[in-house]
Order: structure tokens, then sequence, then C-alpha cells
């Protein structure tokens, strides 16, 4: 059976990141025995797992993350699992440790996929924005997309000039024709999960999907998570079962795969910073953003 496809898994880690020692371990969560095994980590956070049972999640960048990913934990989800919170502290969350395996390429899980993101995007906001630990927006944006492009600027320019011109230019000419359609699109803004990608979808022995990683969750423009999701092209049947099971429960526009890649423009070239010259990461954001943009204006119009 054919896992979702996810390039990122082969994604160097950067070797500069500080790793966790057992002192800042047990400075969080006390004298623990056996070992403790670093499941995945960054410039972000780092999780660790600590005997059969718990997760230390520190969030490194961003301590403040800890209380709202908490707080969208405990919101009692229905069509989908999340880990529980068994205790938290300035910068951290200790975690259930939920056993599970990969999201598979298969109807089943494109399913679970459309159910669980239709169930998150039923929260929805009268603006877009950062969320606050009590989930509501914090810091509006006067204007989505265009908070969005402002990003994209300042990320290209503090890209090396060599990739900074010729792919500055090719996504300007391909988000600038379009801006209409992409704020018609961005008008209802919904509860994003922000990483809604392979990395952060799990299946379970029970047939359940497992969502993890809630840290970069806000409000925004639904297709935002849609693009993420089918960001490396899984196949037809998956994506067939996404959307149906999306529009039982929230709306899906049509040519809805052209436009979540329009909108996975603004998140793939944020990938981009940081990334190492002709590195993996690298290389497979670039082509991604190529072959969206080699799309004709012409096609994406609503």
């Amino acid at each position: 059976m054919r896992l979702l496809p996810n390039p990122e898994r082969a994604w160097e880690r950067a070797a500069h990141v500080e790793p966790l020692d057992r002192a800042g371990i047990e400075r969080r969560v006390g004298p623990f025995t056996g070992e403790a095994e670093v499941l995945s980590g960054g410039r972000a956070n780092v999780n660790v797992r600590l005997g059969a049972e718990r997760v230390l999640r520190v969030y490194r960048r961003d301590p403040g993350a800890a209380p709202k990913e908490a707080s969208l934990l405990a919101r009692g989800w229905r069509s989908f699992r999340v880990p529980a919170v068994l205790s938290a502290g300035d910068d951290f969350l200790v975690l259930e440790y939920v056993p599970h395996g990969p999201l598979q390429d298969t109807a089943a899980c494109g399913a679970a996929a459309g159910r669980a993101l239709a169930e998150i995007h039923a929260v929805g906001f009268e603006s877009a924005g950062f969320l606050g630990p009590d989930l509501a927006v914090a810091a509006p944006f006067a204007d989505c997309v265009g908070a969005l492009r402002a990003h994209v600027d300042a990320v290209l320019d503090r890209l090396a000039p060599a990739v900074r011109g010729a792919l500055g230019e090719r996504v300007g000419a391909f988000l600038d024709p379009n801006a209409g359609a992409l704020h018609a699109l961005a008008s209802a803004p919904v509860l994003l999960h922000g990483d809604f990608k392979a990395s952060n979808l799990h299946w379970l022995p029970s047939g359940e999907l497992l969502v993890l990683d809630w840290e970069f969750a806000y409000a925004g423009p639904s297709l935002m998570d849609v693009g993420q999701l089918l960001r490396w092209s899984p196949g037809p049947e998956f994506v067939a079962a996404f959307a149906g099971a999306y529009r039982a429960g929230a709306p899906l526009p049509d040519g809805f795969e052209r436009w979540a890649a329009a909108f996975d423009l603004f998140n793939l070239v944020g990938l981009l910073e940081g990334a190492e010259p002709g590195s993996r990461r690298a290389s497979d954001v670039l082509g991604r953003i190529l072959a969206t943009t080699s799309q004709p204006v012409e096609t994406t119009r609503l």
C-alpha cells in the first residue's frame, strides 16, 4: 500500500539546531527513568518521547503557542483524534503518546482527512489573523491576502539575489492577475490548522486520523490548509474521497485543487527561508513553486 507522498521526510535537518539535553528535559518534567527519544525538532519546537506514554513538546520560537495549542487539543474534536494534554509549563506541553502509523494514499485516508478538515474549518471568524490562547483573533489582518503577499515579499527580500529576482518575478506574475479571485476565496476566514500535511497526519489501528502539531493555527482562508494537504500530489482516489467528505461538512469551490495550489504558494515561499541552496528542501520547494506558477493564468480564473 502506498504512503501519502511526502518528500519532506527526506529533508535535511538543520545542523545548527540546539539539542534538548536530559537536564533541559528534567527542568520541565522532573526526574525520569529510561531513554528520551527525539521524535522531531527544529527552530520552532522539539518533541521528545519519554517512555511509552508521554511526549515532551518544547516551544523554542514562540512559547506563547503552547497555551493556544493546549486549547485546540482540548476542544473535543469528533471526527479525528488528538493527543491529550497531561501537563503544561511556560514553554512546553506534556502530551499523551498515541501509537500511530503513516497516512496511506487511499480513499479511506482521504475521506478521513476531508471529515477532519471540514470539522476544523466549521469554526469561523469575523476576520483573519493570529489567535490568542483563548482562540479568539488577537491580531487581525486588515487584508488577509495582502498580509500573505507581504509575508512572501519579505521572505523573497531575504533570499540570495540570484534566487530572489527570477523567483519574485515568477511568483508575482502568477499572483497579481489572480488577486481578485484570491480575495474572494479568502472572504470567509475559518480556523486553520496551519500545517495540515502528511508529516502531521497519522493513521491509527482503529481506522482513525490522528492530527498533531497545532502551533501554527490561525484564522484564514480554508484553501491554505487544503493546499498543504495536496501539495505533493496524492492519488486521484485520495483526492476524490477527500473532496466528497469535506463537502459534506464545508463548502469547496469548483477547481479547488488549482486554487489550493495557488494559496499554498504563500506557504511554499516561506519554506525557502533558511533552506540551504542545493538542499533537498530547496530543490523540492522550488520545483513545486515552478510547477504551480507554470500553469497559464487564464486557466485559474473563477
